[in-house]
């Protein structure tokens, strides 16, 4: 679950502005700069200089865009999915109106990434799906193609939960071809190597082969982009491989030079399935302490993940409960709302259909007593 909100957050985190042709505002710039920064230690100085852009006189499309997706990622921070969707949809309905096609995708996706986030998968394939077909309307210049593998490398994820690893690996492949195209496009760097990752773990259970070609391409990209996390992701994985050869040693080697990439980026997920091979490793080379030693550790970590997880779970599920409470109450309003505005409107018809027989009769009435009198 950890692992899964990190993607997210690589994907969608940070606030752009892509002015096309617009006159830039470099104080504007800044501001959003600076809220980009703020967004993973107090998300609420992010949404409070979203709302000071906002707030401002002839701000341009663009940069209105900019701020809604800057206060929708910081609400999304702040685990409250409600209004981080309510903006993420402001943000697609802007772009929608100016026509820019490459911020509908966008936000679409980001959309999609939040309806995820409170397991509301049908949702998340709806929006997503918009932002499938409408990439398939234009051509985004390369500078922006790393925005369709956002959206395939979103679907992939979708499809490899649901264990449909064929399809999984169709989009990754995708996202990988997209995100190619521009290799100085720092989103699309970051989110290269995830990709292999991900179609690794994929081909894990089907072709260790294939797997280990997509770890070693994931594994060489994290190296060259600084990414640690994904460095010790792959590094993981190519140890799996090593292990399913019995070549222990060689998998304990690359587990061993893992383990501090782990430590240092606090990824706890990572380090338990380090632990947890290294055991299976010492125990296969009948070095017992050495065993214990990474077994204790494992069950220490597990079980302090399994308590994380509970409340995690719990909370994805008090948040998706309440945002469909929400939600219905909305909609309810609405119908509410609609409901009199149909009511009055068939008393207002009803009293002008009154009044138009009334004066209708009177006319005849008036007709038919000059006629009497002629």
């Amino acid at each position: 679950m950890k692992r899964f909100r990190i993607i997210f957050m690589m994907l969608f985190s940070f606030s752009l502005c892509w002015l096309n042709g617009q006159e830039t505002n470099k104080e504007i710039d800044s501001m959003i700069a600076s809220a980009n920064q703020y967004l993973f230690k107090s998300p609420e100085k992010s949404i409070e200089i979203g709302n000071a852009i906002l707030q401002r006189k002839s701000v341009s499309d663009a940069y209105q865009i900019s701020s809604y997706i800057l206060i929708s990622n910081g609400y999304s921070a702040l685990g409250n999915y409600q209004k981080a969707i309510a903006f993420a949809l402001k943000a697609n309905e802007r772009a929608g109106q100016t026509k820019d096609v490459a911020s509908q995708i966008r936000t679409l996706g980001l959309i999609g990434n939040l309806y995820i986030r409170i397991e509301m998968r049908d949702e998340a394939w709806h929006y997503l799906d918009k932002a499938d077909k409408l990439s398939q309307t234009v051509s985004l210049p390369d500078s922006k193609k790393y925005l369709i593998g956002n959206i395939n490398l979103l679907k992939g994820f979708l499809y490899k939960r649901s264990l449909d690893c064929a399809y999984a690996i169709k989009h990754f492949n995708k996202a990988i071809a997209e995100f190619r195209k521009d290799q100085n496009n720092g989103f699309a760097k970051a989110n290269l190597g995830q990709a292999y990752n991900q179609k690794a773990l994929c081909y894990l259970n089907i072709n260790k082969d294939s797997a280990q070609v997509s770890f070693e391409k994931g594994l060489a990209d994290a190296r060259k982009n600084g990414a640690k996390s994904l460095e010790c992701n792959a590094l993981i994985g190519l140890s799996e491989i090593q292990n399913s050869k019995n070549d222990f040693k060689a998998s304990n080697q690359i587990l061993l030079s893992a383990l501090p990439l782990s430590e240092e980026v606090n990824q706890l997920e990572m380090q338990s399935r380090i632990y947890r091979l290294l055991a299976e490793n010492f125990i296969a080379l009948q070095e017992f302490d050495e065993h214990l030693k990474y077994q204790n550790l494992f069950n220490a970590l597990q079980s302090r993940l399994s308590e994380e997880q509970s409340k995690t779970i719990n909370e994805l599920i008090q948040k998706r409960n309440e945002f469909k409470q929400k939600s219905f109450e909305s909609s309810q309003k609405n119908l509410k709302i609609t409901i009199w505005i149909l009511a009055l409107s068939l008393v207002a018809i009803s009293i002008l259909t009154v009044y138009f027989l009334i004066l209708k009769s009177k006319k005849i009435k008036n007709k038919e007593r000059i006629t009497a009198q002629h």
